[in-house]
């Protein structure tokens, strides 16, 4: 489990039902336990992260620079952006379930994995675990495509096997 608060409980879907085609879920609060939900199992399942978690608008997205890409901080064309996203599916090596990443860092096997900026295809530098952050985090290093508009709200998407993130995930351009 990531966090919960009263309306929401936010956890990393664990490396284990991975070949199932559907799970049961089920949440425990001081002793108490909810009804159980049964819920599908996708191969992947890519999402974008959001400066305000709800999975839109600003992606959690850091600049070459090491800098919280933002409207007063956009990236250059032509540079590296971190992508944070998770449902990569099951990892080379596998992934275990509620453990940091360490070296060497794990992979998705389902591949390609491409990105598009604008709708313009972006050069994925690097798609794979982050070292020292919990499996089931995803960080997908991405060029930006030179030539393409820029501005306050660029669309970025992930594909992962064919599988795409939601579209209404945005990069600051300058």
């Amino acid at each position: 489990m990531i966090y919960a608060s009263a309306g929401q409980v936010s956890g990393v879907v664990p490396y284990e039902v991975s070949g199932e085609s559907a799970t049961q879920v089920q949440v425990s609060y001081q002793g108490e336990l909810s009804n159980s939900v049964g819920e599908p199992v996708a191969i992947v399942a890519p999402g974008v992260f959001t400066v305000s978690a709800s999975g839109s608008g600003p992606g959690a997205i850091v600049n070459q620079d090491g800098t919280v890409n933002s409207t007063s901080n956009p990236a250059a064309l032509g540079s590296i952006v971190l992508v944070y996203a998770t449902g990569e599916g099951q990892t080379n090596p596998a992934g275990l379930d509620g453990h940091p990443d360490v070296a060497p860092l794990p992979q998705p096997i389902t591949q390609p994995v491409t990105a598009m900026v604008g709708g313009v295809a972006a050069k994925v530098e690097y798609a794979g675990g982050v070292s020292g952050l919990v499996a089931g985090l995803l960080q997908v290093n991405v060029q930006i495509p030179q030539g393409i508009s820029t501005g306050n709200a660029v669309p970025v998407v992930l594909t992962i096997g064919g599988n795409t993130s939601q579209a209404n995930v945005t990069v600051a351009i300058r």
